[in-house]
């Protein structure tokens, strides 16, 4: 017999959260099946699930309210069968829309049933909209399985699950009272106490050994921890998820004295929630430059060392010259010892940045100082299933005189990635568990990792986690076979080279690492990189820019971010990162096929459309992204417009037919789909500011709370519904054609309603991001102009970009609060181009620019802070998404693609100060039309344009500067306002003061 509302009171038995059977409901997302099962024997509920090579979830569901009070723990006992993957408990409330949480990735259930038990500690709030977040009413109980790192087909069993109220704990706990027993020291913790790790303060000492055992009643003992060689003073012992009364720890006879002065205390989970946080402590124990500065609260930056197409088998260099060895690994940081013995580190020296030509994706960093100049680079090399990373250091002697250095490189257990990223990958930490010399690389395990310097070091130096962080260690010969061993998982490795240089001298010492599971011979590592640079020069150059001093920041920050999308793809399958979003969205997708297909890189966007269309769900839904773990399921109502963009995006560039076919059946089950769903909201009960459009949806980041009425989705539906019409004109699939364009007119009138009425219900003068929110999102209404093109009411359109550029200016002059931006808001450039306000656009882009970290890399992260140290989440850095937002703006102002007139716009984002400064050509520019190849050339008397290859276009012209007269083969041209028809190319025009 079970209560409509479980109230525990104190001192009260466990409630059971279990029931029947028949309590729960299996469901499960697309092509996933779930079924429940009952395993009578254990009393368990069993949820079979089956992935069918999708992502998604399956679901055991029961209705049960529960009263949740301040202190409890949750036990359970769990079996299952099957591969790794994410294990949830959810609690619901009552509404549906907000979740709490016991979430385990990649989770493999034990054979036997094993029993687990869970703290509010262990319990998260996952989503929703409520403002307040404490875990008190939940309506629901949810037994899931995600589809983690090994999906497919296998059991998860519950049995036992039951819910009791705990007592509060003390407001503070008393010191640990110790007390000598023989050969050791034992602390009574004052109560059974939950800790995750825990300090030991020892007096300076050396090869420090002993065990440290946990009791809850002083008579059974479990061994916690066993450290052989330790150093003395502070020592940090991650211990998680621990729980005891007592303590004890047992040390030599030799070493028994140091007792007497050994202080303890205890760190809980709340202060170590992770090793992270442990090494963070560490850190700012020792000296500033020991440890990245992330682990001292400092932001560091980052950029992505890699070969197109290798995403997952990238590297990453930090700005003060760290290079990480591949997503999630070790790290290698260099030092110089100078002849005095002092060492020299980031903390000491003055650090820039720069790339080869300005803009080929080699990052560089420089530390200076008054006694050397060290030149580091990094790159990488090969194909993309197997690339290899480069590294070299230039160290150089400034001075009169000779001098002696020693380049220390540091082999480390931590990544680049800084500790605050997570998503896909967790930043900070990582396990080097073994490291060995052999045929000339050092081996760091776990896995076939190496580093393979071009020189012989002079000395290898080695440390477990024992030993301390301050190396020098120990020599690697010193260990059996050459091979250290380290049960922590975090040894450290040093390689010393002495370098003795004349005046004004350098010496370079390099390195190759593999990303992929190949090894091959070192070779010339700066030959290598001289290599890699001249094949990111070719690749790059496909479209060809020249211009004043002033435009080349527009160029190569261009350049750059054409190389991150095309570093950041995992083979054909374009995605905005490497680390955080090392995963396809299709929104992403989209927009960076839109601006590849402009620059020539139209084998990339082709491969990436077929890639993807095969997984599109059997439905016609099309996934909002794909992984490792296949198509995901969450319904994102911007998907369906972005896949037949992308589809007509390439054919319109390729004019390849046959190719268009191929995708024919598919753009017509997503058009099913789509217009099934418009047809959802058409409803007699729709209010009219709601009417027609596509259901709500969290496509849009702002909206993971709750989903809304997005017109975000809604404008890419539109371009959806124009693209289908396009293509089935294309074909000549006459029935299609009719449908499709009634649909297209009827949704573009309903949509035109829904902005205007939403804007009415909610009493705004602008466009809104969501109909149900009365939001301000001028970002998202970007789309609209471009790629949409649709016509917006006027009044509205000038409101919300007029809004959105006293509010960007308010917050550059700094008289505007604001405590983060993404860089999406380049889209932002691009609509000021195409709304005629050149000069805002660049004035929005110079603010964008101040916001590239490091300067000199040309580069955004996803999210942008005021304080250039604060340290927080930046999702990936680079973000190949910002980057195709930059790259389509950029190639804005040479070129706009316009639906009406069928027409291109040149030179719509030419500063005037550009124009009077000297030429300005593009030559290779790709559109939807044929190539664009023209130049504008200062002469004595005006300037010259010269349209070598064009389709119908028609020259911008600045407001700062007076029209020109335009003549062409002596006849005088007319200009519309600030634009002049261009006659057929080719041709060359004089345009005169």
């Amino acid at each position: 017999m079970f209560l409509s509302m479980w109230v525990l009171a104190g001192g009260a038995q466990a409630q059971d959260l279990l029931g029947q059977p028949a309590d729960w409901k299996a469901s499960a997302s697309d092509q996933v099946k779930a079924e429940l099962r009952h395993h009578a024997a254990a009393g368990a509920i069993c949820l079979d699930y089956d992935f069918k090579g999708v992502s998604g979830y399956a679901v055991l569901r029961r209705q049960l309210p529960i009263s949740w009070p301040a202190h409890w723990r949750l036990d359970a006992e769990l079996q299952g069968q099957g591969g790794r993957n994410d294990v949830q408990l959810k609690f619901v409330d009552a509404s549906g829309d907000n979740v709490w949480w016991i979430n385990r990735p990649n989770e493999e259930l034990p054979g036997h049933y094993a029993p687990r038990s869970w703290k509010p500690r262990h319990l998260s709030f996952a989503w929703g909209p409520t403002s307040d977040k404490t875990l008190r009413q939940t309506a629901f109980v949810e037994w899931v399985i995600a589809a983690g790192r090994d999906g497919g087909k296998g059991s998860a069993c519950l049995s036992r699950l039951s819910l009791r109220e705990t007592p509060a704990p003390p407001q503070s706990w008393p010191e640990p009272r110790a007390q000598r027993v023989a050969d050791g020291l034992q602390w009574d913790l004052g109560g059974l106490r939950e800790f995750n790790g825990l300090l030991l303060r020892w007096p300076p000492a050396r090869n420090l050994s002993y065990r440290l055992w946990q009791s809850s009643d002083a008579k059974q003992w479990t061994l916690l921890r066993e450290v052989s060689g330790g150093p003395g003073g502070a020592v940090p012992l991650f211990l998680p998820e621990r729980e005891a009364r007592y303590l004890r720890l047992r040390v030599s006879r030799p070493q028994a004295a140091l007792l007497k002065s050994l202080h303890l205390e205890l760190r809980s989970a709340a202060e170590w929630p992770n090793l992270n946080a442990m090494l963070a402590e560490q850190a700012r124990r020792l000296p500033r430059g020991q440890l990245p500065r992330a682990f001292l609260g400092e932001q560091n930056y980052w950029a992505l060392v890699g070969v197109d197409g290798g995403g997952d088998r990238s590297g990453l260099i930090n700005e003060d010259g760290e290079i990480e060895l591949g997503r999630g690994a070790p790290s290698v940081a260099p030092q110089v010892e100078l002849e005095d013995g002092s060492v020299l580190s980031w903390a000491d020296v003055k650090i820039s940045h720069s790339l080869p030509d300005g803009h080929l994706p080699l990052p560089r960093v420089h530390w200076r100082h008054p006694q050397l100049a060290l030149d580091i680079q990094a790159g990488a090399d090969g194909d993309a299933g197997s690339p290899q990373l480069l590294a070299s250091y230039t160290l150089h002697n400034p001075s009169a005189q000779a001098r002696r250095y020693r380049l220390r490189l540091l082999v480390r257990p931590w990544q680049v990635n800084p500790p605050q990223q997570f998503l896909s990958t967790q930043g900070g930490v990582s396990a080097i568990d073994k490291l060995a010399w052999l045929d000339g690389r050092l081996l760091i395990g776990p896995g076939a990792r190496s580093l393979q310097p071009q020189t012989s070091p002079e000395r290898i130096r080695v440390a477990t986690w024992d030993d301390g962080l301050q190396l020098p260690g120990r020599p690697l010969s010193a260990f059996i076979g050459g091979l250290l061993v380290d049960n922590e998982q975090r040894a450290s490795a040093r390689l010393d080279f002495p370098l003795t240089l004349a005046p004004g001298a350098s010496a370079t010492i390099a390195w190759a690492a593999p990303l992929g599971s190949e090894q091959r011979p070192v070779g010339d590592v700066p030959a290598r990189l001289r290599a890699a640079e001249a094949a990111w020069r070719e690749r790059l150059s496909g479209v060809q820019f020249e211009g004043p001093p002033a435009m080349q920041p527009v160029v190569d920050s261009l350049r750059m971010a054409q190389a991150h999308i095309l570093m950041s793809r995992q083979g054909a399958a374009l995605r905005p990162g490497t680390r955080s979003y090392a995963r396809t969205w299709i929104r992403d997708g989209a927009m960076m096929v839109a601006g590849l297909t402009r620059l020539g890189e139209l084998q990339v966007a082709r491969d990436f459309v077929d890639w993807f269309a095969p997984q599109v769900f059997a439905s016609g839904k099309v996934p909002c992204c794909i992984d490792q773990r296949g198509a995901d399921p969450v319904v994102e109502n911007d998907s369906h417009g972005q896949f037949i963009y992308s589809v007509a995006e390439v054919w319109r560039l390729s004019g390849d037919e046959r190719w268009l076919r191929g995708h024919w059946p598919r753009v017509r089950q997503v058009m099913v789909w789509m217009e099934a769903q418009r047809q959802k909201e058409r409803g007699p009960q729709q209010p009219a500011h709601l009417f027609g459009l596509m259901p709500p949806s969290i496509s849009h980041e702002g909206y993971s709370d709750k989903p809304a009425y997005s017109n975000w989705d809604n404008f890419w539906t539109l371009r959806g519904y124009k693209d289908a019409v396009q293509i089935a004109e294309a074909l000549g699939a006459t029935m299609e054609l009719k449908t499709w364009a009634t649909q297209r007119d009827e949704f573009a009138k309903e949509l035109d309603a829904s902005l205007r009425a939403s804007s009415q219900v909610h009493g705004r003068d602008h466009l809104l991001g969501a109909a149900d929110r009365g939001d301000f999102d001028p970002t998202s209404t970007t789309i609209a102009l471009n790629p949409v093109q649709t016509q917006l009411p006027s009044a509205l359109l000038a409101a919300t970009f007029e809004r959105y550029w006293q509010e960007s200016q308010q917050r550059a002059a700094g008289t505007r609060e604001w405590k983060d931006y993404t860089p999406y808001e380049l889209r932002g450039v691009g609509a000021f181009v195409q709304l005629g306000q050149r000069e805002r656009a660049h004035q929005l882009l110079d603010f964008f620019f101040r916001d590239q970290r490091p300067a000199g890399w040309k580069q955004w992260a996803e999210v942008v802070l005021p304080a250039y140290r604060e340290a927080r989440f930046l999702g990936d850095m680079p973000h190949a998404w910002v980057a195709s937002d930059y790259l389509r703006s950029a190639l804005d102002f040479f070129a706009i693609e316009r639906e009406a007139p069928q027409a291109l716009l040149l030179g719509a984002g030419f500063r005037a100060s550009w124009l009077q400064a000297g030429d300005i050509a593009v030559r290779g520019l790709a559109t939807a039309r044929g190539p664009l190849d023209f130049a504008l050339r200062r002469q004595a008397k005006g300037w010259q344009l010269e349209l070598r290859q064009s389709p119908p276009a028609a020259l911008s012209w600045p407001d700062e500067l007076p029209l020109p007269r335009a003549v062409h083969q002596g006849r005088e041209l007319v200009w519309q306002g600030r634009e002049l028809p261009l006659p057929p190319a080719p041709a060359t025009l004089e345009l005169l003061p």
